[in-house]
């Protein structure tokens, strides 16, 4: 199955293509701005360079988040105009959870992922082996690192490590990792949807939230 992973949530631009035995092809670029402008060109490239057709691809798995509102969103309109005309599923997965597969690519232990999204805040899902035993929640720095510590970890991943004293090992979402971790979920398990730490900014009229 050739899969397409995607992810543009945070100052990477990130694009690979996989099957299940092997990565095909990979590219990511830390840009800060700029993901809708590099995106599809670097998708383009990376067909290109392997001399495959965009009706190759099976399904394509993006990353949904926590991360910045308008770079996360890119990425999630690009799969779904890919994925439309051809018919083929679209698969979301957190950032937390693409770390805790990146860190753990066994899924044999407890492992806490845990993004600092600023305002004080940290965004942390756990998972013991291949299950999730916390969902994605924002927390206050003191409280994150009290729940945290009171369920215990075995690794702990994501930026959010440095109020653990610990250092981030992972820098990025790996696109590879993604795309294959997508294959064991369909759209009903891990629908396409954005991830966010905390609501938009932005209400409309009446307190709406856009």
């Amino acid at each position: 199955m050739i899969t397409l992973g995607l992810d543009t949530s945070g100052a990477w631009c990130s694009a690979a293509i996989v099957d299940e035995a092997r990565l095909i092809a990979s590219c990511t670029e830390k840009i800060g701005r700029g993901h809708a402008e590099r995106l599809a060109p670097m998708v383009n490239d990376l067909l290109s360079l392997e001399n495959i057709k965009a009706q190759e691809i099976q399904r394509v798995a993006v990353c949904t988040g926590p991360g910045s509102f308008t770079g996360l969103r890119v990425a999630l309109a690009f799969a779904r105009g890919f994925a439309l005309p051809r018919k083929i599923p679209v698969i979301g997965l957190s950032a937390l959870e693409v770390l805790a597969a990146q860190i753990d690519p066994h899924q044999d232990k407890r492992v806490v992922s845990v993004m600092d999204v600023r305002r004080g805040q940290l965004c942390w899902a756990a998972y013991d082996g291949r299950a999730e035993i916390q969902t994605p929640v924002t927390m206050t720095i003191p409280d994150a690192k009290t729940n945290i510590k009171k369920l215990g970890y075995d690794r702990l991943v994501g930026d959010g490590a440095t109020y653990f004293d610990q250092e981030n090992s992972i820098s990025h979402i790996s696109p590879s990792a993604l795309a294959w971790i997508s294959m064991d979920h369909n759209p009903q398990s891990r629908p396409a949807n954005p991830l966010y730490s905390r609501p938009p900014d932005a209400k409309l009229p009446g307190g709406i939230s856009l």
